[in-house]
């Protein structure tokens, strides 16, 4: 059902469902921080999930989606991680926390905005400079861009705020120093979680490389901005193709250490290519909803 953001039940029907899956993955070795009803129709739920190291965390993603596809089948039902899957609904996305620890000393955690150091400013100031290529990892389907429209709570415009879920780039709040991280809102479960996290990882670092200063935050609701402001934002790509020629232009920050290559950019340009030629090449049911009596 439609029921909104954490409904108890019997308006949430799925609280079993989901504490069957929460199980199985601490047995797993995943650790389970809060399930919860989403806005969204037709049972859409949220899983949320303990931080750890990069490949490990990204290992653990994969564990989840199989804990979860493998659970509802058990169920009768069955789990779609698509960032779309009905019109005219708020999307599915995958909100991914992100800081830098050194000798057990987290490097977000300073005095600046949002309790930010400026090593975490110039890290967020990365990822709003390579955004846009970073779509084709973040967001590596045709379905993606399908969610990353203006409404449904979609995160399209590349800014950062604190406490601000209508930012792509958002601050949590936590009075833990330990705690201090940022949030990017915009990718979806439908990316290779490898490269997504790896991509992410090497933006922020060209950021605080190269000192980049993500510019002032945007504290107000970014869903209702006037259009005259509005227009001076940047933001996410609007298709897959868009997102691959931008990561075509915008490669050098992910080459280097040798962490991605030429070849390896190449080729998965190349594979996405076909999904975008496949589905172009299709007629579209809208199409006959369009066109079929004209």
């Amino acid at each position: 059902v439609k029921g909104g953001y954490f409904p108890v039940p019997p308006v949430d029907s799925l609280q079993d469902l989901r504490s069957a899956m929460c199980l199985a993955l601490e047995e797993m070795g995943v650790k389970v921080e809060v399930h919860h009803h989403e806005v969204a129709t037709a049972g859409q739920c949220e899983i949320g999930t303990a931080f750890n190291t990069l490949v490990t965390r990204a290992d653990q993603n994969q564990i989840l989606k199989y804990v979860v596809h493998n659970v509802a089948h058990s169920y009768g039902r069955t789990a779609t991680f698509m960032p779309k899957p009905l019109v005219g609904d708020n999307g599915n996305g995958m909100h991914v926390h992100q800081s830098l620890a050194k000798g057990g000393k987290n490097l977000f955690s300073g005095d600046g905005y949002g309790g930010l150091s400026e090593t975490a400013l110039y890290y967020i100031g990365g990822i709003v400079k390579h955004a846009r290529a970073l779509n084709a990892f973040t967001n590596g389907s045709t379905n993606s861009y399908k969610r990353l429209v203006p409404g449904f709570e979609a995160p399209t415009l590349l800014a950062y705020s604190a406490r601000n879920r209508s930012a792509s780039i958002r601050i949590p709040y936590d009075a833990n120093p330990k705690g201090r991280r940022v949030e990017v809102r915009f990718p979806d479960a439908a990316a290779n979680v490898y490269f997504t996290f790896a991509s992410m990882l090497m933006a922020g670092l060209d950021g605080i490389q190269n000192k980049t200063h993500p510019g002032d935050a945007m504290d107000k609701d970014l869903y209702d901005l006037p259009p005259e402001e509005e227009k001076n934002i940047p933001t996410v790509c609007f298709s897959l193709d868009q997102a691959l020629d931008a990561l075509d232009k915008d490669r050098d920050f992910l080459k280097a250490g040798g962490v991605f290559t030429d070849d390896v950019l190449n080729a998965y340009i190349e594979l996405k290519m076909e999904e975008v030629t496949r589905l172009r090449m299709t007629t579209h049911p809208v199409e006959f909803d369009m066109y079929y009596s004209q």
